[in-house]
């Protein structure tokens, strides 16, 4: 993605303040992923930098660190997630909004994500996921995809070549389908804790396009039942909150 997308992202995002609430939901999930000791935190994949501007308001305990592909003047500095510029043991957590499903060698990702956590640090990710209702949606009406039976160690080929944006919504639901606990160990990191989250109000939101079928004055009752409807997530949802803790013994 470009610095002009990234900006279009912006202007959208102002003109659509309903996008501000639904997208709530998802950082303050991520936000509840930290312990009172996990202070030092890198967002990655901050692109538009919503959820660094979020974070840094209610959160200003933390030492935030907002990095992206793309040099853009509200991000602190530009980073690749396949070779991040830290040092080991740099932050206690990472945080990220859609950006393994579009990493192309996510196990090299996931090393250097061991790599820079301090041990008993965490991974914690919202991303697309696959369920009766969202695989319609992903497979023919997102620009993206869903790839049911990719390798998702593997998902672009074996080199991972792929364009910056080029993703899919099964990465991540195949990642922790088909993972053995011994190979999360190897990568330093403990199983993933999942939660699946409806997304009826991302749905009527229409994302990033230009209209919307979600009034803001609505936006509140439809978040009500995405929150009541938690139970029939695993049917429904279109998202799944996903926590890895580095192992503390790797």
């Amino acid at each position: 993605m470009s610095l002009e997308q990234l900006e279009d992202h912006r202007r959208t995002w102002t003109a659509k303040p309903v996008l501000a609430d639904v997208y709530a939901v998802w950082f303050d999930a991520l936000l509840a992923s930290l312990g009172s000791s996990h202070r030092r935190v890198l967002e990655l994949g901050a692109g538009p930098g919503f959820f660094s501007e979020y974070a840094r308001r209610r959160r200003p305990d933390l030492a935030w660190t907002a990095a992206d592909l793309v040099a853009t003047p509200w991000n602190d500095l530009v980073a690749d997630g396949l070779g991040l510029p830290f040092r080991r043991a740099s932050f206690d957590a990472i945080l990220a909004v859609d950006l393994v499903h579009h990493l192309g060698r996510p196990g090299t990702f996931f090393d250097e994500a061991a790599r820079v956590l301090a041990r008993g640090g965490y991974l914690a990710v919202v991303e697309p996921w696959v369920t009766p209702l969202s695989y319609p949606i992903y497979r023919w009406l997102h620009q993206e995809g869903c790839t049911l039976g990719l390798d998702p160690w593997q998902p672009f080929g074996e080199n991972g070549a792929k364009a910056p944006m080029d993703g899919d919504a099964a990465i991540v639901w195949r990642l922790v389908r088909d993972t053995r606990v011994e190979e999360w160990r190897r990568l330093g990191f403990r199983p993933p804790r999942v939660t699946v989250l409806n997304g009826f109000a991302y749905l009527a939101s229409l994302g990033f396009k230009p209209r919307s079928l979600l009034p803001r004055r609505l936006a509140p009752a439809l978040l009500r039942l995405d929150a009541a409807a938690r139970a029939l997530a695993p049917l429904l949802g279109l998202r799944v909150h996903a926590v890895w803790e580095r192992d503390a013994s790797a």
